[in-house]
């Protein structure tokens, strides 16, 4: 027992006591786990085989029921767009009836005007009394060895 140190704190210190104590025999065995070490490592071998499995597989394609959804999506797609277009061209010739009635109306209003108008100007004619005016012309004799003129303006014998 002089053989520990005293001043070391992992050493506990003899107790002087009256039981006589039994020598144990402490026997250290390695652990054997390598039952452990091969589960893991087919475990890990599966991960590893189905990670590969899943990353390298070939695509399945759609399936029936997508390429269905995918034509009802492209039908409803190509209804909307007709859809539209028929909305768009019902407005177009909308517009257009509404512009042609507008023509129409127009055209009838000033008729309309013109015909009020002439309406006024044979009543104004009537109302008022007739404007004579009278005007003193000039009549100069031609010369006596030059060729008549003939205009539009002067009377033609025979008409």
């Amino acid at each position: 027992m002089e053989d520990f140190k005293r001043d070391d704190p992992n050493v506990i210190a003899p107790i002087g006591s009256t039981i006589r104590r039994a020598p144990e025999t402490i026997i250290v065995e390695r652990e054997q786990n390598t039952a452990l070490w091969w589960v893991v490592g087919i475990l890990l071998a599966a991960v590893v085989f189905g990670l590969i499995y899943i990353l390298t597989r070939p695509d399945a394609g759609p399936t029936d029921a997508e390429l269905r959804v995918a034509q009802a999506e492209a039908a409803a797609d190509n209804a909307r767009q007709t859809a539209e277009a028929a909305l768009v061209q019902n407005q177009i010739s909308s517009t257009r009836d509404s512009v042609a009635i507008a023509q129409a109306q127009s055209a009838t209003a000033r008729a309309e005007a013109i015909r009020a108008q002439a309406e006024a100007r044979v009543a104004e004619a009537r109302a008022s009394e007739p404007v004579v005016v009278e005007r003193q012309s000039v009549v100069t004799p031609p010369p006596a060895n030059s060729v008549p003129v003939v205009t539009t303006t002067t009377p033609q014998p025979g008409n």
